[in-house]
């Protein structure tokens, strides 16, 4: 049973239980999150502003679009489709919560991923040099090589997560598969899909596991479960871009 929260309670402690609510919504624990609301009013009426790092606040929402993201793809293999459908039904739960508590039918996510760009596999887009180079490499060095600038640019886009960059530039011809180095593997396809498949075999499905066997008592930190899951929506959401642009050529 939650403890009534007291208000002289010290910020550590307080940290300490919003990261209990943290867990309850990144796992879709829709019931927990009813219990800790009414726990702790004062410090739920606060997860929009959570303390993520040092510097950083996030809306605790977002873990949610993140999840529904995650999960909506039947693509999945099919011995761990029970896992997917599952969580698919628990972010639902979470949505509907959300809905009614915010009295609204539309929600959205808030937040543009890049400006958590040091949370997973992404590049600054405000970063100077970050936008003058792919994959470590100059682009007037790839230039000089022969590739296209409009191909170039896309993989930079992609690899900063901007999303409306990356749909101008594949409308107005960009493509997503040439190989811009000899290992066969370098192309802007290739950058997203791998990583999208490694998040997800090495880091996302292992943790939802654990948390089925194991409940809350997972040896992971905040940051690092927060990285996971941003990472990987992320990237199936630029996946989902990129794919559709594939299909139609």
């Amino acid at each position: 049973m939650l403890k009534q929260l007291n208000k002289n309670m010290p910020t550590d402690k307080k940290n300490d239980i919003m990261e209990e609510l943290f867990l309850a919504i990144y796992f879709n624990d829709v019931e927990k999150v009813k219990a800790f609301k009414n726990q702790y009013p004062d410090i739920y009426a606060k997860k929009s502003n959570f303390q993520i790092g040092y510097d950083d606040t996030f809306d605790l929402i977002n873990l949610t679009f993140f999840n529904q993201t995650i999960w909506k793809d039947d693509a999945w293999i099919e011995e761990i489709m029970p896992l997917i459908l599952k969580n698919r039904h628990k972010t639902e739960q979470m949505l509907d919560y959300w809905r009614k508590e915010s009295n609204c039918r539309n929600l959205q996510r808030k937040i543009e991923y890049n400006k958590y760009h040091q949370y997973f596999f992404c590049d600054d887009p405000n970063d100077k040099d970050s936008n003058e180079e792919i994959i470590g490499e100059p682009i007037s060095n790839l230039l000089e090589k022969g590739y296209r600038e409009i191909d170039l640019r896309l993989y930079n886009r992609v690899e900063c997560f901007d999303f409306a960059e990356a749909e101008k530039l594949l409308k107005q011809g960009a493509r997503m598969d040439i190989h811009f180095f000899e290992d066969g593997d370098s192309d802007t396809f290739s950058r997203i899909s791998t990583e999208c498949s490694y998040l997800a075999t090495c880091h996302l499905i292992p943790i939802f596991e654990a948390f089925e066997d194991d409940g809350y008592d997972l040896d992971v930190d905040i940051i690092e479960l927060f990285s996971y899951l941003i990472g990987m929506a992320a990237h199936q959401d630029m996946y989902d871009l990129l794919n559709k642009y594939m299909e139609a050529e």
